[in-house]
């Protein structure tokens, strides 16, 4: 004979007040950890933003990721022994053109701001899935912001960052090594249609939402 397993229930505990207070806690801490990753994340940004910044007023001038056709180098040494090609690298110029200077200074901010812009969105978001709140108002705008942010920040940097290199490698050559496009990654694109494409199904879950709510 098989001998139950089950333990008997304590007099006077309230098993559903301990679940749901189980619950609570289990999110609370899910969302201090999500709280976490955002400002981890958000500091992230904000250092690298300084950084760049530093780079950009240094003292000797500013440091520009600059593009261009690639060219063969060779490595110290024996002759052949470590050759390679370059075909990015950066310049300092203590004097740049005020476009180009703008343009530098848009490629280093506007990605950052797209950047924390995401952040909170995102914060945002999972802080109302943590609180069941899946289809409640004002989710999938966060997610269009989200994705509207993720794609303005691509272009910023791709658009701003050709122009700075195009300007820097004019002023420090005299126009003698003409740059070329900024290397073009399409992940951020894909990311934000991704993006978008929740923000659609999130958005259509909350007209079913109103709608059943108004049935009942």
């Amino acid at each position: 004979m098989t001998e139950s397993t089950d333990r008997p229930t304590p007099s006077g505990f309230d098993h559903a007040a301990w679940q749901a207070a189980k619950t609570e806690r289990s999110n609370r801490n899910d969302l201090v950890s999500v709280l976490g990753a955002a400002v981890v994340a958000a500091g992230a940004v904000v250092v690298t933003l300084v950084l760049r910044l530093l780079d950009i007023f240094g003292t000797d001038g500013t440091r520009v990721p600059v593009f261009f056709d690639a060219v063969d180098a060779v490595l110290p040494g024996a002759a052949g022994a470590g050759s390679f090609t370059i075909d990015q690298g950066s310049v300092v110029v203590a004097d740049l053109p005020v476009v180009t200077f703008v343009c530098v200074l848009l490629a280093a901010i506007l990605p950052a701001i797209a950047n924390l812009v995401v952040i909170v969105c995102a914060f945002r978001f999972f802080r109302r899935l943590l609180r069941g709140d899946a289809f409640a108002p004002r989710n999938a705008r966060l997610l269009s912001i989200a994705s509207i942010a993720i794609l303005c920040g691509w272009i910023a940097d791709t658009w701003f960052g050709t122009m700075a290199s195009n300007g820097a490698l004019a002023a420090a050559t005299d126009g003698a090594v003409e740059g070329t496009p900024y290397p073009l990654t399409w992940i951020p694109f894909f990311v934000a249609m991704a993006v978008g494409g929740l923000a659609i199904a999130f958005r259509a879950g909350e007209r079913l939402r109103a709608d059943t709510e108004g049935l009942v």
